[in-house]
């Protein structure tokens, strides 16, 4: 268990209806939202917040890949809880962070495992993890009690079923000032449309960030064709060059 380690954090939510779709669930990029906000959380509490890192060193947090398993979605209104801890560090450059979403009577609904990098503000470059950081490894949960580190790569669509460009705006960049994360997958499910989307709940996800995306600029969401039993892949990209990739599974909604 996360709770074994001293650096672990419990933040409690309540889903807000701000952050349901059609369907009356919690929504992929909410849960995201809350995923970082509970891993923010955690990172003011053990002094290695970006603001924090950013006053030291110039440097932020940026996310490359994050993995979620769902066995269950959070409606309007419910009491949920996320647990979340650094669970590694690789190559002086990589750290690992896992999350539990779990509902009012402690049960699991969802698991995500995502590794992250630090960035230099003003080269915008990827730089080393400071020592002083990296000693947070001393007080880790036991390795039994770590989520599956993501391995692979994510490819593009191809071909893609569909797709949809857009124009990075104000209201979707971070303190980063590029492109927040959750807004990623946002646009990257868009192209599977009305219909699919409010009857099917992801159960995986696998998300990879490649770069950034600044304000103004024009990008691509493609996806390609839902099929029984296989991933949808779907991409995110400026002209030729890709952003992002994901890969998703799906479930119908039960109706009641």
């Amino acid at each position: 268990m996360l709770s074994q380690s001293p650096l672990h954090e419990v933040v409690p939510f309540r889903i807000a209806a701000s952050t349901v779709g059609p369907h009356g669930y919690l929504t992929l990029p909410h849960l995201i939202r809350m995923l970082q906000e509970a891993a923010m959380r955690n990172t003011v509490r053990l002094g290695i917040s970006s603001p924090e890192l950013v006053k030291r060193y110039n440097l932020s947090w940026v996310l490359r890949r994050q993995r979620i398993s769902c066995r269950a979605w959070p409606r309007m209104g419910d009491e949920v809880s996320v647990i979340t801890a650094p669970s590694g560090f690789e190559r002086g450059l990589l750290t690992y962070r896992d999350f539990h979403l779990r509902d009012a009577n402690g049960e699991n609904l969802l698991s995500a495992s995502s590794e992250w990098l630090l960035m230099d503000m003003k080269s915008r470059r990827l730089k080393p993890i400071p020592p002083s950081i990296a000693l947070l490894k001393r007080d880790l949960a036991p390795a039994a009690a770590h989520l599956e580190k993501p391995s692979g790569k994510i490819s593009a669509p191809t071909p893609p079923l569909t797709s949809r460009a857009s124009e990075v705006a104000f209201y979707q960049l971070d303190f980063n000032d590029h492109l927040t994360n959750p807004v990623f997958p946002e646009l990257m499910l868009e192209p599977l449309g009305h219909a699919f989307l409010s009857h099917n709940l992801p159960v995986e996800v696998d998300l990879m960030f490649y770069l950034e995306a600044r304000h103004g600029q024009t990008i691509t969401a493609t996806t390609g064709q839902p099929t029984d039993g296989n991933p949808v892949r779907h991409a995110l990209k400026r002209d030729n060059e890709l952003l992002a990739a994901m890969e998703t599974s799906w479930r119908p909604i039960k109706t009641v």
